[in-house]
This record gives C-alpha cells, structure tokens and sequence, in this order.
C-alpha cells in the first residue's frame, strides 16, 4: 500500500515538473512593443565622419575591445539613454585625440576628424542629451 501511495505521488510531482516545463520552455517569446526609448538612427552627416574614422574597429566583425566600448553595428539596438551615453563618450574620447588611436592617426592622418566634424559630433552628441529639469 506504501508503495501505490509513493509511486501515485511521484507520478503527480513528475508530472507538474513536465507541464512547467513545457509551459515554461515552449510559450513564445513576446516582444516587447515599441517605446519611446527605443534609439535613433546615427544622422548621416555624423555617420561619414564614423565611416572614415571608426567603424574599422566599431562595427562587427572588428576589435573586440573596441566593440566592447560601442558598437556601432548594434547602434539602433541601444535605447535613447544608452546612445547618449555613448555619444558624449565619443565625443570626448574624440576631443581628447585617444580616439581614434595614435598608430591610427599616424597611418591615416586624412581619416582623422577635422575640427569641424569634431564639432558635428559633439554638436549631435550633446543634442541626444536629456532635457535638465
């Protein structure tokens, strides 16, 4: 009698263990729909100066430590907060000359941002920035 009893018990528990699983590894993902912190294109006026200056390392499949910072494939992914952090990282890192990298400016001096597309970018970069209340 102990043993109908026990194997009874262990068939339900098994039993719910499947159905969890089932619903838990088959119900379709849902996505979420979109917000309004759902990121924005790169303009084009700051995506030429990109093109000659950073997405040789920025972009897939390029310097997994330079993707690591950003990723300039993955740009539309990134919510509105995240682009602007990102952005006024550029923007510094760009201003201070540590981007793009010394060996790169000394082998390509003519992709190196000029001073006005410096200010484009810092420009953009600054326009992506939350309002201060």
């Amino acid at each position: 009698m102990r043993m109908k009893k026990f194997i009874s018990i262990a068939t339900v528990i098994a039993g719910c263990l499947m159905i969890a699983a089932l619903i838990l590894f088959t119900s379709p993902v849902k996505s979420s729909p979109k917000s309004s912190t759902e990121g924005k294109p790169i303009p084009e006026n700051i995506m030429k100066v990109a093109e000659k200056s950073c997405v040789k390392c920025h972009t897939e499949p390029g310097n997994p430590m330079a993707i690591s910072h950003i990723n300039l494939s993955n740009w539309n992914k990134y919510s509105l907060e995240k682009q602007a952090e990102k952005a006024s990282k550029m923007c510094t890192m760009v201003t201070k000359e540590k981007m793009p990298p010394k060996k790169f400016r000394e082998e390509n001096p003519k992709d190196v941002p000029t001073a006005e597309e410096l200010k484009a970018l810092c420009d953009w970069a600054a326009s992506l920035q939350p309002a201060t209340k």
